[in-house]
This record gives C-alpha cells, structure tokens and sequence, in this order.
C-alpha cells in the first residue's frame, strides 16, 4: 500500500506539462477565456441596468392595479384611453377608487445650461399620493401651485448648481412647451434608456402645459 502511495505521489502532472509546454498559447488562450468572460458580466450587467432603471417608477406606484392603453409600449411611450374607463373600474366591487395618472416624454430647457433636454413629465392628483416616494409626498402641497413641479435630482445631464440651489430652498424658473415653469423642489428617482429624468406636478399643471386645461383623455 505505500509503495502504491509513493508512486502516485511521483507519476508524471501530464496535464500540468501540457499547459506549460507553450507558455504563448496558454497565455493567448487563458485571454479568450477571461475576455468571453467579461463579455458574459457585461451583458448581465447591461441587462440588470435596463431593468432596474426602467422600472424604479413602477414599484414605487402606490396601486395595486394599473389600467393602460392597448397602444402603449412603454412609460415615455403611452396612449391615452377614455376617462369613463376608470368609472368602470370603481364600479367594480372592492376597487376604492380609481385615479388618472399623467405621462409625457418632452422637451425642457435645462435651467443650468438653458440647453434643450429630454425629460418624462408625470402628473397626478396631489390629494391622492400616488408614489411611495417620501421626498414627492413631503411636497404635494407645493406642486398644487400653478405651473410648479419638482425636478429629478437623478437625471442625467449637467443639473449639479441648479440642484444645490434648491437644496439651498432657492426656486429656479425654465420652460417647457413655451410656457414658464417653477422648480420648487427635489426627489429622486433617475434616469432611464427612455428619457434622461422625471419631472412630477399636479394633474392640473400637466393638463395646462399639454392639453390645454382639457381633461377630457386619461393616461
């Protein structure tokens, strides 16, 4: 039995020689190994960022159900459906009530650079909270003022002196659809693929800057 044990202990590490007959094609070879390898950790890495950006609004909706339009591929991307859909929906028994909520993917200037960005409007009914967002919920009385929303402290872009000044308890004034917007305040969300940042109001401001003070289609 030792004689058994020291022989193995001194047979041949064929496979070792092996790998180290051609130090060049091991190295050449362990480099495409690593180098799928990353690929493989970038791809999950892209796809885990697509994911979680796109989807931060959506878990943070205080809804259990959520009615969109047949039309609509994705939140900078949705079509409106007719009001009395959601007067059906609170005749269904156990559903408390049934809010409209507001989007529109659009154009603001930047108040930093005063450079045009790309920017996912939301409007809702202050009086009805419809984020668990403490930093939104904080301010609801705020954005129930004409033509005020609260910035994205998130987004993308060049914002860091237009954030500290409103961190600072300052407003900052810019435009969007030609008409003249106040930034009263902060929370944060971020950017997506879809749009660059989120701007949230009442449903009564987004009604102005978009449909004319008509809230005759729901999104």
């Amino acid at each position: 039995m030792m004689g058994l044990l020291k022989q193995l202990r001194r047979r041949t590490p064929l496979g070792w020689l092996q790998l180290n007959h051609e130090k060049s094609r091991l190295l050449v070879a362990l480099s495409g190994i690593a180098f799928a390898d990353l690929l493989m950790f970038m791809q999950l890495g892209f796809q885990t960022a697509l994911y979680d950006s796109n989807t931060r609004l959506h878990r943070s909706l205080q809804a259990d159900i959520v009615l969109m339009s047949p039309q609509a591929r994705n939140l900078p991307s949705l079509s409106t459906f007719s009001r009395r859909r959601l007067y059906q929906a609170m005749d269904i028994p156990g559903v408390k009530s049934a809010e409209p909520m507001y989007f529109n993917n659009t154009i603001w200037k930047n108040p930093q650079t005063h450079r045009e960005a790309g920017v996912l409007v939301i409007g809702f009914n202050p009086d009805k909270p419809a984020f668990d967002l403490p930093d939104v919920n904080q301010q609801l009385q705020a954005i129930k003022m004409p033509d005020t929303v609260l910035f994205d402290r998130g987004a993308r872009g060049d914002y860091q002196k237009a954030i500290a000044q409103i961190d600072q308890g300052k407003t900052l004034t810019t435009e969007i659809e030609r008409r003249t917007i106040t930034i009263s305040g902060l929370f944060k969300v971020g950017a997506s693929f879809g749009s660059d940042g989120n701007l949230i109001t009442s449903d009564q401001n987004f009604l102005r800057l978009f449909l004319g003070d008509s809230p005759a289609v729901s999104v």
